[in-house]
């Protein structure tokens, strides 16, 4: 960045410091601006393919989950808003052919105004069904009542074949919870599974379940158990743990789940991998399935380098005195960081009553945006102009752009109806490194 834009965006952020989290302002609500159509943040789905009750069906379960971003909240009775919308469930085959679709009406109810912008995505609802072998795409429309937008999101799957081979293992379910007893009145499974559809866990849910089924042609009386490895690996593939154990035998299908306690686990990328050894077919099979570790404050304080680390992130909203404050702690222990970090967070919970802390979500939702889309090559897309905008004023209102043409540069300008204010930001290199030109 040149030296006159420099200025012009230590000009933008002094008058930034001063300011209130926009949310506590009671700031015009504004959906996250979509980078891509329907990106992975305003649908959260998972897909768990088991055996069906014939040899040429498949059962899929499709658990979504849906943001409230899609949707336009009104007032209802009392504090309460509420969204109407329809969705409709479309299946189609390889070749664009539909087998089947499902059309439902349905509504988002938030009990503050607050509470629209957060979504819960442990609120998932189920779509099922049971349908042959082969590779499919499911198309969701989703139709906001109030607005009359339509937005579309496709997911390609494949389903296998169960009953090709003596031993295989459906895929993986990750869950915040598993139960005996099923609440559920058409589960096929007999237990209850609270899913995770975002995979996701950390200091506040540490406890992971993982559901499968194993399907085996061993005799039912077969007196040779069944051995499973399971084995959580990071993301360079070094095994983080294993565990080995018999399970009990059940027939041509057994239901299994396991638990484990994540306590510990670094933020990032994992894979949990179960191969089970059917000793009476002398035959072993392995299914895989890739899980998270997040944590509110980014990393868990573990060290000096990841403090500083969430120090940095929170100067864009903190106040000098809180910075300063803050900072005088870098070289004392875990314990006291952490809870100077909730006492800064408590300040800012617009519902102390509740669990939630519904601008600290935000504010780490909007970081997560960020570091996806705003990257372009240079590392932590939070710090970069947009970054830094889009943090502590999140999505534009409205957003004009010029592609690359012949003598001009790359710009977009994005406008804030709610603060009065637009941010032009310029592509100077031509790489998608957007840097922050002029605010008006």
């Amino acid at each position: 960045m040149n030296q006159w834009n420099t200025a012009i965006f230590a000009l933008c952020l002094g008058a930034l410091t001063g300011l209130a989290f926009p949310v506590d302002s009671g700031a015009q609500r504004l959906p996250e601006f979509p980078i891509t159509e329907s990106g992975p943040s305003l649908v959260h789905m998972d897909l768990l393919t088991t055996r069906g009750v014939s040899q040429d069906s498949t059962r899929v379960d499709c658990y979504y989950s849906l943001s409230n971003d899609l949707f336009t909240f009104v007032r209802a009775e009392g504090e309460r808003f509420v969204a109407y919308y329809e969705l409709s469930i479309v299946v189609n085959d390889r070749d664009g052919f539909q087998l089947l679709g499902e059309t439902y009406q349905d509504s988002v109810v938030a009990e503050t105004e607050l509470a629209s912008r957060v979504t819960d995505t442990s609120k998932a609802r189920l779509f099922s069904t049971a349908i042959p072998p082969g590779k499919y795409e499911l198309v969701m429309n989703i139709h906001d009542a109030e607005t009359k937008d339509q937005v579309n999101f496709t997911r390609r799957f494949e389903v296998p074949d169960y009953f090709k081979k003596d031993l295989s293992i459906s895929d993986l379910q990750f869950a915040g919870n598993i139960t005996a007893e099923s609440s559920v009145e058409d589960s096929a499974i007999g237990v209850d599974v609270v899913p995770n559809l975002v995979r996701a866990y950390g200091e506040h849910q540490s406890d992971m379940y993982v559901y499968y089924e194993v399907y085996s042609t061993a005799p039912e009386d077969a007196e040779k158990p069944l051995y499973v490895t399971y084995k959580i690996k990071a993301a360079g593939g070094k095994e983080r743990l294993k565990v080995e154990e018999e399970i009990p035998r059940q027939g041509a299908t057994g239901i299994y789940s396991r638990h484990f306690d994540t306590k510990g686990f670094a933020q990032g990328a994992y894979t949990l991998e179960v191969k089970v050894e059917d000793k009476a077919l002398k035959k072993t099979f392995k299914s895989e399935g890739v899980f998270y570790i997040s944590w509110t404050y980014l990393l868990p304080l573990t060290n000096a380098k990841n403090y500083k680390e969430i120090l940095e992130q929170l100067k864009y909203i903190a106040t000098k005195e809180e910075m300063k404050t803050l900072n005088k702690l870098k070289k004392t222990g875990s314990d006291e960081q952490q809870a100077a970090l909730v006492a800064f967070w408590k300040k800012r919970d617009p519902s102390p009553e509740t669990e939630k802390n519904e601008n600290m979500l935000l504010y780490y939702r909007r970081i997560d945006f960020a570091n996806r889309n705003f990257t372009a090559g240079i590392g932590r897309g939070w710090k970069s102009d947009q970054g830094r905008i889009y943090v502590i004023y999140g999505a534009p209102s409205e957003i004009e752009r010029r592609s690359l043409e012949a003598g001009t540069q790359p710009y977009q300008i994005w406008h804030y109806s709610s603060i009065g204010r637009s941010f032009v930001f310029i592509d100077f290199d031509g790489y998608g490194r957007y840097e922050l030109s002029r605010v008006f």
